[in-house]
This record gives C-alpha cells, structure tokens and sequence, in this order.
C-alpha cells in the first residue's frame, strides 16, 4: 500500500495528477514527491526530461512519475532558512 511522503497516511486509490493527500491536502503528483526526483540532477529528475518543471510541489502531468517510498516532511532548506531567520533576529533583537 501507498503512502503519503509528507504525513504518512495511507492512499487507498492511484495517484494521479490531481490527487490530494487525503489526510494532510498536499499535492501528491509533484516532483518533491516522485521517486526520481533530484535536486542534483538535470532539470531536478533522473529521468531525461525535455522540459523542466520549475514549481516542484506543484501538480504536474510528468509520464515518469512513480510516488516515492521515502518520507519527505519538510525540506531542510526550509529548516536552513527558518534557523537563519532565527540566528539573525536574536542578533539584532527583533
């Protein structure tokens, strides 16, 4: 059984690109959730894409697209940001 990247509830149906996660609402059928996905890579997938997708937790109509097995949660640039963030309002006392 299939399970949601984010939150980790289970999908009982296929994903396609309009699927929701039925727990947390977050688009399933995104880059940030396919199994090829690599921010390292050409255009952010292993796959040999010819147009790339810039949004990447955005619905899209990839052909290539297999939902991952890994939790994803939240990304660690969003926790690099929020921990800047933090570091320089402590600085100048916000």
């Amino acid at each position: 059984m299939q399970k949601c990247p984010y939150c980790g509830a289970e999908l009982s149906s296929a994903v396609y690109s309009s699927t929701e996660c039925p727990s947390c609402s977050r688009v399933l059928h995104s880059c940030r959730c396919c199994s090829f996905y690599s921010p390292d890579a050409h255009y952010g997938c292993r796959e040999s894409v010819d147009e790339p997708v810039w949004d990447k937790e955005k619905s899209n109509h990839c052909d290539y697209f297999r939902l991952t097995d890994k939790s994803i949660g939240s990304s660690s640039d969003d926790d690099k940001r929020k921990k800047a963030r933090e570091n320089l309002a402590n600085l100048f006392n916000f």
